[in-house]
């Protein structure tokens, strides 16, 4: 698979005309039409998340960017913000984790992938990133220099002994910087400015930085390739790329990495994975994580490969996603056995659900199995972690079994259609399997009722409430039917508190019915009436918080029987009698749905 790493075309922009300037960039009123220039460059750069705007909504295009924010930036042009680069960016972290230890910075994870592709040296981390440099302001001429070197062009840059520009302030350019800018004048990333000046001391602003950020973007072209490696010597890996065995070059220079350091060519070994960098046409970096080495794999066949004795067979590891098919390539000895009988690489069929034993990036085992059965038992756990999904249950003779679910699988739990997510622990099960993949189940649950008193309710993707009962706490699963109940008023999750008592209807170990008890806490509340609804018997106030004088809405429910003194004249009134502006304190009650119900009413003001 290949992933791009360039902007094909431009985002569209709008063009929004006030009678007072123009603007180009839609998200950022500051672009104006002066940054006319930079504007198609910023909108792509920040809808494609390399470059961000302010927490007020501006881009401040005229701002200098810091050599830090430059790290920063030539990092994420390189795909280090790229989720299937993310493996490869902490494994440079951790390579590089005790030359960054000294520096205080967020974005230690940016330098090291700069240090990573070669982009940045060790000994320029102080330059770039110290306490008393990281905040100071990018010049073009030092922007010239991290751009080459981001572009892989810095060996080319210095080999030329001779460097003449065409600028017309050539006397004011640090010789040193001279090669650097002729390489990324040239490539047409950095051009002169006013009357054909370079003017190397220009502090770079955000505008500048986003236009060469997509020039260089769009001139390396990287392209990235996965390659299962079959063979290898001095000059070359014997890989298979997209199903086909192919010959890569590898000349000297190629910038190679495993586990984030850098290694030569023999650090790769028969079967691993690994991944091919190239900048246009040429190999530019190869990487390869150890930890990729899976001990063991399991999927659905999609082919098989047998290229001059070397057998490798493509593995879809998400069962239908196209995304999750990768090469392994079988070692001289494999083991295969198919429906519990030893045979030969012939008899595995495309489409054969597997799970393969690997030791070194090579298959050691492989067993596949073709037959329907059933399986009876109760369900011990469900796992969520692999890509496919694994089911756990216990059999008659109390031992474990787990099978690993197809994604077309049926579920029926007490007779109803439902969901794998529903499923308990606990829950009796009858799993239909074929080929190796559970594709029915049919489960009942074990019924029973707990009482006890709320310890913990978290809401998450898969929330759970635990009850304490006769001093042991337990940890329920709620499922997405769970009724909740505040005494005989349906509610939610959100109207359970910590320390109320409830009453839990299980099925197996998933809650089918909450209902907890009303609980009321004594309770003052002081301040402005609002408004006030006879007919409801409600008013509304903004109550102040005795503890730090913050305001809030609060209301408060007035029962026939509650006793409203007005201390203005001394008599007692009713709730008509209370009119928004007077200022009150209740005395009575606050339950624990939030309702405010009140015994007696002073009016103060």
């Amino acid at each position: 698979m290949k992933f791009k790493r360039f902007a094909l075309s431009l985002i569209a922009f709008s063009v929004i005309v006030s009678m007072v300037f123009t603007c180009y960039a839609v998200t950022f009123p500051d672009i104006l039409e002066r940054h006319s220039w930079a504007a198609d460059y910023i909108d792509d750069m920040v809808s494609r998340g390399l470059l961000k705007g302010y927490t007020d909504g501006t881009f401040k295009p005229d701002n200098p960017i810091s050599k830090l924010e430059a790290v920063i930036l030539a990092a994420r042009i390189l795909g280090v913000t790229y989720d299937e680069n993310q493996e490869f960016a902490e494994a440079a972290l951790s390579a590089y984790q005790q030359e960054l230890a000294a520096y205080d910075i967020q974005y230690k994870k940016e330098a090291a992938y700069l240090l990573y592709w070669g982009s940045l040296r060790i000994n320029e981390l102080p330059d770039y990133i110290g306490d008393n440099t990281k905040n100071t302001p990018m010049n073009r001429h030092g922007v010239a220099k991290m751009l080459t070197k981001v572009l892989g062009g810095e060996v080319e840059a210095l080999s030329n002994p001779i460097v003449l520009l065409n600028y017309a302030d050539d006397n004011e350019i640090p010789t040193a910087a001279k090669p650097y800018i002729q390489f990324i004048s040239d490539s047409g990333i950095m051009k002169g400015m006013e009357d054909n000046k370079f003017m190397p001391k220009f502090n770079v602003t955000r505008a500048m930085m986003a236009t060469m950020m997509y020039r260089c973007e769009e001139a390396m072209q990287l392209t990235t390739v996965n390659a299962a490696v079959l063979s290898l010597d001095n000059e070359k890996i014997t890989a298979i790329i997209d199903g086909a065995t192919t010959d890569v070059a590898v000349d000297e220079g190629i910038t190679i990495r495993v586990d984030g350091l850098a290694s030569p060519l023999s650090g790769i070994t028969k079967g691993y994975n690994i991944r091919l960098h190239y900048q246009g046409n040429d190999l530019r970096m190869i990487e390869a994580l150890s930890s990729r080495t899976q001990t063991e794999v399991s999927g659905i066949i999609k082919s098989l490969t047998n290229n001059k004795g070397v057998l490798s067979i493509t593995l879809d590891t998400n069962t239908g996603n196209e995304d999750g098919s990768k090469i392994y390539t079988l070692s001289d000895g494999c083991t295969i056995i198919v429906d519990n009988v030893e045979t030969i690489f012939s008899s595995l069929k495309y489409d054969y659900f597997v799970k393969m034993n690997l030791k070194n990036n090579m298959v050691e085992k492989i067993v596949a199995e073709t037959k329907s059965y059933t399986k009876t038992g109760t369900i011990k756990g469900l796992d969520f972690s692999a890509n496919i999904p694994v089911l756990t249950i216990m059999v008659k003779d109390g031992s474990s079994e787990s099978f690993s679910i197809s994604p077309d699988a049926t579920i029926t739990r007490n007779n109803v259609t439902d969901e794998l997510r529903n499923l308990a622990v606990g829950d009796n099960a009858t799993l239909s399997i074929t080929a190796g993949l559970i594709k029915k189940i049919v489960a009942t649950s074990v019924n029973k009722d707990v009482e006890g008193t709320i310890e913990e309710i978290v809401i998450s993707s898969a929330p759970t409430i635990t009850i304490k009962t006769g001093g042991v706490s337990t940890e329920y699963k709620v499922a997405a039917n769970t009724a909740f109940y505040v005494e005989t008023e349906e509610s939610s999750i959100y109207d359970m508190r910590l320390g109320a008592t409830a009453t839990i209807v299980l099925k197996s170990e998933n809650i089918d019915k909450i209902t907890i008890k009303k609980t009321v806490v004594p309770s003052q509340v002081m301040g402005t009436v609002t408004s006030v609804n006879p007919v409801y018997n409600v008013l509304v106030l903004d109550a102040i918080n005795p503890d730090n004088g913050q305001i809030t809405s609060q209301t408060v429910v007035v029962r026939g029987t509650v006793k409203i003194v007005d201390n203005t004249s001394t008599k007692i009134t009713t709730l008509k009698g209370i009119t928004p502006g007077r200022s009150i304190i209740a005395l009575g009650g606050l339950d624990n749905c939030g309702t405010c119900a009140v015994t007696t009413i002073i009016i103060t003001e």
